[in-house]
């Protein structure tokens, strides 16, 4: 008679080793993935504020190098979506100035828009009220990334009206005198919040205090950020006394940049202007009357 084939299983001591090995390697995957969706997200928010700071160079050429001005929430309204109040789809805002020379378009996939990062997690704060709750900052705002405001409004840089007497502007790039290389355009609001020590976090990109900057050369730089000695409506400037690049773009700063100050540079123009220059400070003000205007800037 023919032989039974006997099938044995697996003992109780094998299917644990197996399970302990399956674990094993799960656990060692899990970071590596989640290391590279962060490295993903980083390097999608570096390109989205490219495509900002090529929209900004072509606003700036077309308007004789003067921004736009935006009166309310500057720091947010420069351009972006707007929300359907009726679905979730999102719109081209073309009551804010730059959204013409950004390449929006509708859509419910607020990924395909470069003024959306996906790293955005919003901004949280220990103070009921403020921040942005359960909301992203694109959510919010129509975009996830912080402009700088004084930029965009001549009064939060306590610069003078205008030969037709006209206060509500924006900056001309002939009053700055601070570096394009150093002069912040947009960015992650973490730089805003650490450089104003709001109390808020908007930590997105994992490193604590750190996101992507676009600076006035177009460059777009991942910086670590801490607050300045100065607290007030400043142009940031990360290589300002008490702020440091990230190690990994220690590599911008090896060599001391060459000062630069612009025909018509105004030195009155306080943090404006460049901190490494000739140029003498303002003198420095009350600390309330130094600070960005909280009416309508901070996020609520």
């Amino acid at each position: 008679m023919p032989k039974n084939n006997i099938h044995r299983g697996l003992t109780l001591l094998e299917t644990g080793i197996s399970l302990g090995l399956i674990a094993v390697l799960v656990s060692l995957l899990i970071p590596i993935l989640s290391t590279a969706r962060q490295s993903s997200y980083r390097d999608q928010c570096a390109a989205n504020q490219r495509v900002i700071g090529q929209a900004w160079q072509t606003w700036l050429n077309e308007h004789d190098r003067q921004f736009p001005h935006v009166g309310l929430q500057p720091g947010w309204r420069w351009g972006g979506m707007r929300f359907s109040s009726v679905d979730e789809t999102t719109f081209p805002d073309f009551d804010r100035p730059l959204t013409t020379y950004l390449p929006l378009h509708q859509t419910t996939d607020y990924g395909s828009v470069c003024v959306c990062c996906p790293a955005d997690r919003g901004i949280s704060s220990p103070s009921i009220g403020l921040g942005t709750g359960e909301r992203t900052a694109f959510q919010s705002f129509g975009t996830s990334y912080r402009a700088n405001a004084p930029l965009l409004d001549a009064r939060l840089a306590r610069l003078p009206a205008s030969l037709s007497g006209n206060d509500e502007r924006g900056l001309r790039r002939s009053e700055i005198s601070t570096a394009p290389s150093r002069l912040v355009l947009a960015g992650d609001p973490v730089w805003f919040e650490v450089a104003e020590a709001t109390g808020r976090e908007a930590d997105w990109h994992v490193k604590p205090n750190s996101g992507n900057l676009l600076f006035m050369d177009g460059s777009v730089r991942f910086m670590t950020i801490r607050k300045p000695p100065m607290v007030g409506p400043m142009v940031f400037d990360p290589i300002m006394p008490g702020s440091v690049p990230a190690q990994d773009e220690s590599a911008f700063f090896d060599s001391p940049e060459p000062k630069e100050v612009l025909p018509g540079a105004v030195p009155e123009a306080g943090a404006l202007a460049d901190p490494e220059s000739s140029v003498p400070p303002a003198t420095k003000q009350p600390e309330d009357s130094m600070r960005f205007q909280q009416v309508g800037e901070s996020p609520r």
